[in-house]
C-alpha cells in the first residue's frame, strides 16, 4: 500500500495524476501479473455504512415516507422514515483492473461498482482505453466519469473523501458519466503542477436515479445528454489546489410512468411526457488547501438552462483539522434552483425556488493507511419558497447520523 491513501493531504492531486497517466482511479494495485507481455493489475474498495434518521418533516413525497435525506441523487440513495438502521444508501463495493500493453504506451481500464441501492448486479463506471503520447499528453476513449466536480474521479472511493457521503448541494445531478473521448495534459513548472482535460461525448441514462428522486422510486424515465463538450484546468502546489471546469451539452428528458397520485399511492395513467430538447452550460470552481494540519474544501457550481427557464446554483465550504489519526470537519452546503422569467420584472406570479441548506459534522479516524472509520451528522433545512413547497416535490427538513467503514484493497 502506498502511504498517501489514508492521508488527509494531497490525495486528490496524486489520484488525478494517475488517471491522467492512464492508470487506475485509485492509487494502489493489490494484484499484479504479467501474461504474454501484457501486465495485468487490479484493486478494489468498499464502504460499509449504516444510518439512522433522527427527525425532520413528516410527509409523503411521491412514494417516499419522509423525513428523508438524499445522500446521492444520481443513484437514488435515500434515507427515509423507516425504523432501525439503514445500510443501502451509502454502502458499496467496487473492483477495477487495468491491462498495460506495448511498453506501457497503451492500457485498458475498467471499474464496476455494486451498491446497496441496486437490485443486484453492478454498474460499469469506467471502461476506457488510454494511449500515452508522451510525458505530457494522454488520449483516452470509452466510458469515464464526467468531470463536473472536484471529486468526480474518486466519488465512490470512501477513503479518498473527507465525508461519508458527498455534500448533497453541489453533488446532485442526473448524469455523472459520459461515453466519448478526452485529451489529458500534465506538466510541472517549478513547484506548480498543471493538469488539463478536454472532452467530447454523450450519455444516456435509463431509469435515472435523479428522476426517481423527483418522480418517485417506481418512475420510469430516460435522460439524454448529447453533444457534451468541455474541459477542466487544475493548478496545484504543495498546499493549494485550484480547479475550474466548463461543460456544455444538449439535454432531453423522457418520462413514461405518469404522475404520482398520493391518494391512490400509484401512478396515474397518462401519456408519456417528452420534455423539450434544450441546451445547458455548467460552470464550476474549486479552491482547496491542505496547510499544516488544516484542510479547506470549497466548490461552487452554476448550471444555466437556456430555454427551460431555470438555473441551478450550489456550493460547499468545509474546514477540518488533522490531529494524529483523527480528523474532525464541519461543512456547509447549499442548493438553489431558481426560475428565470425574462421580460417580467417582477414576475406575474410567484416563481418557485427549490432551496436547501445542509450542515455536516464529520469525524474521521484512520485505522491504517488504507482504511478508516467515520461518523457524520447531517442537518438539512428546507428554505424553499411557498410556491415550491406546494408542488409536492419538496422533501422538507431532515436530520441524519451515519457511521461508515472505508477500505481499499
Amino acid at each position: 500500500m502506498t502511504r498517501f491513501i489514508g492521508e488527509h493531504v494531497k490525495i486528490s492531486t496524486v489520484l488525478r495524476a494517475m488517471v491522467l497517466a492512464g492508470m487506475l482511479p485509485i492509487a494502489t494495485n493489490s494484484f499484479a501479473a504479467e501474461i504474454g507481455g501484457v501486465e495485468f493489475s487490479g484493486s478494489g474498495f468498499m464502504t460499509l455504512a449504516v444510518g439512522q434518521m433522527l427527525g425532520g418533516t413528516n410527509r409523503n413525497v411521491m412514494d417516499y415516507n419522509c423525513p428523508c435525506f438524499i445522500s446521492d441523487y444520481a443513484q437514488a440513495a435515500v434515507y427515509d422514515n423507516r425504523s432501525g438502521l439503514q445500510w443501502q444508501p451509502d454502502s458499496k463495493l467496487g473492483v477495477q483492473g487495468t491491462a498495460l500493453f506495448a511498453e506501457r504506451s497503451f492500457s485498458v481500464t475498467a471499474q464496476a461498482v455494486s451498491r446497496g441501492t441496486a437490485n443486484g448486479g453492478a454498474d460499469l463506471e469506467w471502461l476506457y482505453g488510454s494511449y500515452k503520447v508522451n510525458e505530457q499528453f494522454t488520449i483516452q476513449a470509452g466510458r469515464k466519469r464526467l468531470p463536473m466536480f472536484y471529486y468526480s474521479d474518486t466519488q465512490d472511493i470512501g477513503v479518498a473523501l473527507p465525508w461519508i457521503h458527498l455534500p448533497p448541494g453541489p453533488y446532485g445531478w442526473e448524469a455523472v458519466n459520459y461515453n466519448g473521448i478526452n485529451v489529458a495534459y500534465q506538466s510541472q513548472f517549478k513547484e506548480w503542477t498543471t493538469s488539463a482535460n478536454m472532452l467530447a461525448g454523450s450519455e444516456s441514462n435509463s431509469n435515472s436515479g435523479y428522476q426517481k428522486i423527483y418522480y418517485g422510486r417506481q418512475s420510469v424515465s430516460n435522460i439524454q445528454w448529447d453533444n457534451i463538450f468541455g474541459g477542466n484546468l487544475t493548478l496545484s502546489n504543495d498546499w493549494l489546489e485550484t480547479r475550474v471546469v466548463y461543460i456544455q451539452s444538449n439535454t432531453q428528458e423522457y418520462n413514461s410512468s405518469g404522475g404520482w397520485n398520493s391518494t391512490t399511492q400509484a401512478y396515474d395513467i397518462a401519456p408519456a411526457v417528452i420534455y423539450p430538447r434544450a441546451s445547458q452550460q455548467i460552470y464550476g470552481l474549486s479552491v482547496n488547501s491542505d496547510y499544516n494540519n488544516w484542510l479547506l474544501r470549497t466548490e461552487f457550481l452554476t448550471i444555466i438552462h437556456p430555454g427551460l427557464g431555470y438555473r441551478d446554483y450550489a456550493h460547499l465550504i468545509g474546514i477540518g483539522y488533522h490531529y494524529g489519526k483523527w480528523q474532525p470537519m464541519i461543512t456547509g452546503s447549499e442548493y438553489i434552483g431558481r426560475m428565470i422569467t425574462d421580460g417580467l420584472i417582477p414576475p406575474a406570479t410567484p416563481t418557485p425556488e427549490n432551496m436547501q441548506q445542509t450542515i455536516s459534522l464529520t469525524v474521521r479516524y484512520d485505522l491504517t493507511t488504507s482504511s478508516d472509520l467515520k461518523i457524520q451528522y447531517d442537518s438539512q433545512t428546507d428554505i424553499s419558497s411557498p410556491a415550491y413547497q406546494a408542488t409536492g416535490y419538496d422533501y422538507g427538513n431532515s436530520q441524519l447520523v451515519t457511521l461508515a467503514y472505508d477500505v481499499v484493497f
